[in-house]
């Protein structure tokens, strides 16, 4: 998979990374929990964490597994052809709901724990 660079601002366009900040983020606002907490609890300043809201760095892979577990979420890496296996057992079988992705479709079954 090829990533695109903006070299003026120097981010990184990787859209399963992309994904995974976006979905960081919403765990981090729908537990009511601010950029500055989030950082003490991870000993980075507020200003990294905005940063990393905003893709503008590559996040490394033991800062997202640590935000993550703060944010009640856990990183699981299935062979792809399991994909519509696990997501058929996450959906229910007449929902009606619109399609989400593997990752949207954690975070709302993690989310519903937190509450």
């Amino acid at each position: 998979m090829a990533y695109n660079i903006d070299k003026k601002y120097a981010i990184l366009y990787n859209p399963v990374m992309n994904e995974l900040i976006q979905i960081l983020s919403r765990a981090r606002k729908r537990i009511g929990l601010s950029q500055a907490a989030l950082g003490q609890k991870l000993g980075m300043p507020q200003s990294h964490i905005s940063k990393i809201e905003k893709g503008e760095v590559d996040l490394r892979l033991s800062s997202l597994i640590d935000m993550a577990r703060l944010l009640g979420l856990d990183l699981l890496i299935v062979p792809r052809e399991l994909t519509p296996v696990i997501q058929s057992l996450m959906m229910p079988a007449s929902s009606g709901q619109e399609e989400k992705s593997l990752p949207e479709m954690l975070l709302s079954e993690s989310s519903e724990e937190l509450e």
